[in-house]
C-alpha cells in the first residue's frame, strides 16, 4: 500500500503542517488538546522522516515544526526546568491569567 520512501515522507509532513495550520485557525480554547495531539504524532513522524527521507530533511522539518509550535515548546522547557530546581521569573501571560474572552466587570 505505502512504500517506505521520500515522497511518503514529505506527503505526511505536509499533512501536519496543514493540519497544524488549521488547529491555528480554530479558537483558543481548542489549541491544548490539539498541540497534545500534534506532539504525538510527531514522535514516529521525524524518525520516518529522517529514516524514509534523508537526515537534512528532517532537521529541516524539525526547525519549521519549532517554529510552528513555539509556546507549547517554550512552557514545556519551563516547567521542565522548574521541576530539576532553576529559578524561572514568571511570565507575563501567568501573572495575568489570560483569558481568551474580556471580562465584563
Amino acid at each position: 500500500m505505502f512504500e517506505i520512501g521520500l515522497f511518503s515522507a514529505v506527503g505526511f509532513a505536509a499533512i501536519w503542517v496543514v493540519i497544524a495550520s488549521v488547529v491555528a485557525f480554530l479558537p483558543r480554547p481548542y489549541h491544548p488538546p490539539c498541540a497534545f495531539m500534534l506532539l504525538v504524532l510527531l514522535f514516529p513522524l521525524i524518525p520516518y522522516m529522517w529514516i524514509a527521507g534523508n537526515p537534512f530533511l528532517a532537521i529541516m522539518f524539525v526547525v519549521g515544526v519549532g517554529s510552528i509550535m513555539r509556546w507549547p515548546f517554550y512552557y514545556i522547557g519551563r516547567m521542565g526546568l522548574r521541576k530539576i530546581g532553576v529559578p524561572i521569573p514568571e511570565d507575563v501571560f501567568e501573572k495575568t491569567n489570560f483569558q481568551s474572552e474580556p471580562k465584563n466587570d
